[in-house]
């Protein structure tokens, strides 16, 4: 599912020979060497990896004609004192050292990660932004499979769920768990810069990634929707114009773990690529009814993925992709502790069919053109997400239960979705550099929501009900964003983004037991505008450290109560939140950059908070802006490579989310923490690949993450509090001396830790556990 490189001499002169073959209109201008490489990267498609120590300071002359990626790597160096070393297809390593083949200095540095957080590519170091990056090795290493993996390695995020449709995505405390489709989430999640608009959509398999990174606080000025919380920000890879490349993965556990990813990538000719990709799973279920015998908690997951990369000149690049995926299980274990428990968590006393399913699928095509005046880069997609669940809201069948009634949802989704973005980003000046664009976003959304209730005892139908929802939500945006480079190394980012958002929405309520409180509302439409801006400062003492402050605002678009029991409510739409955020920073690489500490501190403010609120006095659940809200915190993030063969991570982050205002009717929740917040989180993690001469490679990773205890509502109650639990998961394996072939054995939950993702107290107090202890075996191979 991730990226290797390939370590034989054959194919390091294989990529030799081909770059030598290939000769491209080259124009990269004279001036700041890391400019340069930045610019030689993009124009030859190959990734360089540099110590900013090793060439901080240096000018080339540049290198301008017909020449091949090589012979203009080289001018570029011209009396520098760098050498190359090419690792793999589509990397070279910059360094200064006697050997041009190996150098103990960049095997022993930690490896530099290039993401594209501000919309242009950087050293993830050199960005102003807390963040956490993942690179393609260290998913591999760590067996990140879904956002909840992303969670064990990043401080600040939490990912959990009360069903399939309903994923809660929160990054320090802000988040929200609405399910209704009137409605904007508050944390983005972005895949190869398309952004992904429903939850019920972002949860799927990860596969075949370049890297992930998590951006923390809001993302007001660049992002495609803007929100107040973060983003998710996915990147696959793409197909290597100048290697084919094929790679095989099976793995086989506990619980019947079958799993197959495999990919074909191979040049079409000097300027184009294709790759295909696939990730098929089946797992058991770790749950079952026992009411029923189903199983439950099982996994069947069916992904497929192809690009297309074109490169006609150096000045040209476009790629185009396709996905589809499908999955399906058995519903989630939701156990009673209370009436009808038989005291085993992994059983459910629900007594009714459950069932999840859904289909994604996608186009995109992105095109970079290269000017002498700057880049333009032009992003469309289209998006399609189907989903459907059937579950009890209620933890114990009517049988058990001894007043009220069981609830029996149906809840069905259908979204399309179309973007477009336009940005142009200028040279980089010596005075520094911009980004502007414009953004376009049109989902269509329909949903259907039906409740069943079966009185207890009986099981006699207590109500019956279907929300038929539909929004149309059209959103605009004009962006920009700058950096100025000040005297004593102090640059000055700035940012704006105005964005436009509108819904159209209508709701079909009918009540089939009462006809009465049936109704239809037709169209009812809103919008809502907002500028958000963001200025940070930062200074850069020496090379490898650098301090930053920054002042950024985000804003979550209003919507509509998709649920709403009665028209009035329906028609009254809630408005926006937003957040301000203030933040500082210092990033820094030390010990010749094999020690990374990264620090930041925070203060959110949020104004207007929405929130899901039972009105006692009206009786009617419904979602208003309840409140005001304040989050303080910082995050710890460090990273060691003591020597070649081992990588040493670890984070820390720590908040205190208090709402300061939350009174709706006789609801008074002011001085509650925040919900989905837990106070502290802390990860560890290392992995090894130790080379054991002739015989191959000795390789594994090992992680431990601690969560601490939180509520899943605004309300403080014990009840739906989740205890603290910290999980650890462990890998061993071997690979052959050419990297052609491994095999790794694996633990995930190695202690068997019981936790809990979610509580519900509807009628009887229930729980839906985490994962038990699973292991198994995974073989790859590369031809």
């Amino acid at each position: 599912m991730v990226r290797h490189k390939l370590a034989s001499a054959v194919s390091v002169l294989a990529f030799c020979l081909a770059a030598q073959a290939q000769t491209r209109d080259i124009h990269i201008a004279a001036g700041d060497l890391k400019t340069a490489l930045d610019a030689w990267s993009a124009q030859s498609g190959v990734q360089v990896l540099y110590s900013v120590n090793d060439i901080q300071g240096i000018s080339t002359k540049g290198a301008a004609g017909t020449l091949s990626p090589d012979e203009a790597l080289a001018i570029l160096l011209a009396n520098s004192g760098l050498q190359v070393r090419h690792d793999g297809a589509s990397a070279v390593v910059i360094f200064r050292g006697a050997s041009a083949v190996s150098s103990e200095q960049p095997a022993d540095a930690l490896a530099t990660v290039t993401v594209t957080a501000q919309k242009r590519s950087q050293t993830a170091q050199s960005v102003p932004i807390s963040m956490t990056t993942l690179s393609a090795r260290m998913l591999d290493a760590n067996r990140v499979q879904s956002l909840q993996d992303v969670a064990r390695l990043t401080p600040g995020l939490l990912v959990s769920a009360f069903s399939q449709n309903s994923p809660t995505i929160a990054i320090r405390g802000i988040n929200n768990t609405f399910s209704q489709i009137g409605v904007s989430k508050p944390v983005a999640v972005v895949v190869d810069d398309v952004f992904i608009p429903r939850n019920s959509a972002a949860s799927f398999e990860l596969f075949d990634l370049d890297s992930i990174t998590v951006l923390k606080g809001p993302q007001g000025t660049l992002f495609g929707r803007n929100v107040t919380g973060g983003a998710i920000v996915i990147a696959t890879r793409p197909p290597p114009l100048d290697d084919r490349v094929i790679e095989t993965q099976l793995t086989f556990g506990k619980l019947g773990e079958r799993q197959f990813n495999g990919l074909v990538s191979t040049p079409l000719s000097d300027t184009a690529a294709i790759k295909f990709s696939t990730a098929l799973r089946d797992r058991d279920g770790y749950g079952s009814d026992r009411l029923t015998g189903r199983q439950q908690d099982d996994i069947h997951s069916r992904n497929y993925r192809t690009q297309l990369l074109l490169k006609p000149d150096s000045r040209i690049e476009a790629s185009f992709s396709a996905d589809y995926s499908e999955d399906w299980n058995g519903g989630r274990t939701l156990s009673s502790d209370a009436q009808g428990s038989d005291g085993n968590v992994r059983t459910s006393e629900l007594g009714v069919p459950q069932g999840f399913g859904r289909t994604i699928s996608g186009t995109s095509a992105k095109i970079n053109w290269k000017l002498d005046a700057g880049d333009i880069t032009a992003i469309s997609a289209y998006r399609k997400s189907r989903s459907s669940e059937d579950y009890s809201g209620v933890g114990a069948n009517f049988i058990f239960l001894g007043s009220g009634s069981q609830s029996v949802v149906r809840d069905a989704d259908d979204i399309a979705t179309f973007s477009q973005e336009v940005r142009y980003a200028s040279p980089k000046w010596s005075f520094g550099d911009f980004v502007t664009g414009i953004y376009y976003m049109n989902e269509d959304g329909t949903r259907q929501l039906n409740t069943r209730g079966l009185a207890a005892k009986t099981g006699t139908l207590a109500g019956s009900t279907l929300a038929d929802q539909k929004v149309d939500t059209t959103s605009y945006a004009a962006f920009a964003d700058g950096v100025v480079h000040l005297p004593a190394t102090v640059d000055l980012t700035a940012g704006l983004r105005y964005t436009r958002d509108a819904k159209t929405a209508s709701l079909t309520r009918t009540d089939f037991l009462r006809p009465t409180a049936t109704f239809s509302t037709g169209d009812v439409d809103a919008s809502w505008s907002e500028l958000t801006p963001r200025v940070v400062l930062s200074w850069q003492p020496r090379a490898n450290l650098m301090t930053y402050a920054s002042a950024t605002r985000g804003f979550t678009a209003g919507g509509f109560n998709g649920d709403a029991a009665t028209a009035p409510i329906f028609r009254t739409p809630f408005s926006p939140e937003k957040v301000t955020s203030y933040e500082g920073g210092v990033k820094s690489q030390w010990l010749n950059n094999r020690l990374r500490v990264n620090l930041s501190v925070y203060k959110m403010e949020y104004k207007d908070k929405q929130e899901l609120v039972n009105n006692s006095l009206t009786g009617i659940l419904t979602i208003v802006n309840a409140a005001k809200a304040s989050v303080k915190g910082g995050e710890l993030e460090l990273a060691y490579k003591p020597v070649s063969w081992l990588d040493l991570s670890s984070g820390y982050s720590r908040l205190n989310g208090v709402y300061d205002s939350f009174v709706v009717g006789t609801v008074n929740n002011t001085g509650n923490p925040l919900s989905s917040a837990p106070r502290k989180q802390f990860s560890a993690a290392a992995s090894i690949n130790v080379p054991l001469d002739a015989m191959g490679y000795l390789t594994g990773a090992a992680n431990y993450a601690w969560r601490d205890t939180y509520n899943t509502g605004a309300a403080n109650d014990p009840n739906l509090q989740i205890p603290g639990y910290g999980l650890a998961n462990i890998s061993v394996g071997f690979e052959s001396p050419d990297r052609s072939w491994k095999v790794t054995a694996w633990v995930k939950n190695v202690n068997d830790t019981r936790y809990i993702l979610t509580r519900s107290t509807q009628v009887v107090r229930a729980e839906y556990d985490g994962e038990p202890r699973t292991f198994g075996l995974t073989l790859g191979a590369k031809f």
